[in-house]
């Protein structure tokens, strides 16, 4: 019944819109009044009721005290402010640079467009968070610049950038991953045992290494993608010069133990690659055992072995039992196994490695 009214109440109008007069040759036009015009677009039951101005897209704010400003000029009024997690509505966008945006209390203004977070792009981001939920610090580092925090590894554009963090941000890396040079393609893992080493870098194609990390709990957004060359890994201070051309991809501390010259030491479990000729397919490729020796003031090695694997690894401490579990090729089929290591440190100034029997 509403759409014959509906539809009879259009016919009328446009019927009714304009009356056309031919006379002496010429053409006149005489038009409803524009005042009637108006309040039928206005009118719930008017002609166009069907027309509204399109919804914008969804947003969500990540930092606080965002300004809301009448123009995008350096002299600008300030209209409001956004907290942290509120919600907006983009309008539009100027450049990559700002945005228009509605708040939820009728506030239309520019804001800097690294404040807003597409919804979309939020509710994927905590997706990734969830995913990543379960995955344990495998090494602590830090930005060295503004780096972008993506929702997936590559930067073969900026279609997948969340947000930019400042430089200084300590970060906990979860994963890592290759893609091809300035792409996208999350490059697949092929590990072969009869080609462990690549002595030559250049014979494999170009890549970019990248880290799934989690930020501090004053991001609203905390896990993303980071292209790594922008991450220095903070490894303990003792043991940075002993990496030499292996490079610590993991460390775990185990136990303490009083140098009565330095003062507290620990011993620590680290996974390990090579700087320049990774083992391809591989996160590390060698685990190693430091004992703190405390009569020479320095590291020894208690046990390494070469592991072949990936991140990330699950460590769990039962009273002065260590255990880890990781993922490692198998050297004569290539095949991932879920393998375990044990440290054991009832006695605190010489720990053991076990590797646990499946």
């Amino acid at each position: 019944m509403r759409r014959r009214r509906a539809r009879g109440l259009l016919d009328h109008c446009e019927a009714k819109a304009y009356t056309w007069r031919f006379a002496n040759g010429g053409l006149t036009v005489r038009a409803i009044g524009g005042a009637i015009a108006v309040l039928l677009l206005a009118s719930p039951s008017g002609c166009e009721k069907a027309i509204r101005q399109p919804k914008g897209e969804e947003g969500v704010v990540l930092s606080a005290d965002v300004p809301v400003r009448n123009s995008t000029a350096v002299l600008a009024i300030e209209l409001t402010r956004l907290q942290r997690g509120e919600e907006v509505e983009i309008l539009e966008r100027k450049g990559a640079e700002w945005m228009r945006v509605r708040t939820r209390g009728g506030v239309e203004g520019w804001v800097e467009a690294r404040y807003v977070l597409s919804k979309r792009a939020f509710e994927h981001a905590q997706a990734l968070e969830r995913e990543m939920a379960e995955i344990q610090r495998q090494a602590l580092g830090q930005l060295v610049g503004s780096a972008a925090i993506r929702l997936t590894p590559g930067r073969a554009s900026e279609e997948n950038v969340l947000f930019y963090a400042p430089a200084g941000t300590l970060v906990e890396i979860l994963r890592r991953e290759r893609t091809s040079r300035l792409g996208q393609d999350v490059l697949p893992r092929r590990y072969r045992p009869d080609a462990r080493r690549v002595r030559s870098p250049e014979s494999l194609p170009p890549s970019d290494l990248w880290y799934c990390v989690r930020l501090p709990e004053s991001f609203l957004v905390r896990v993303g993608w980071v292209y790594a060359p922008l991450v220095e890994l903070k490894v303990p201070d003792r043991l940075r010069h002993l990496q030499g051309e292996y490079a610590f991809v993991a460390w775990y501390e185990l136990a303490s133990v009083e140098d009565p010259e330095i003062g507290t030491s620990y011993h620590y479990l680290t996974f390990d690659t090579h700087r320049t000729a990774p083992v391809p397919g591989t996160d590390f490729e060698r685990l190693r055992l430091w004992i703190w020796d405390i009569e020479r003031h320095r590291y020894t090695i208690g046990r390494w072995e070469i592991a072949y694997g990936v991140l990330p690894i699950e460590h769990r401490r039962d009273a002065t039992l260590h255990r880890f579990r990781m993922r490692l090729y198998d050297p004569k089929t290539g095949e991932l196994n879920d393998v375990e290591y044990h440290v054991d440190v009832s006695d605190r100034f010489a720990p053991r490695l076990l590797r646990s029997r499946p």
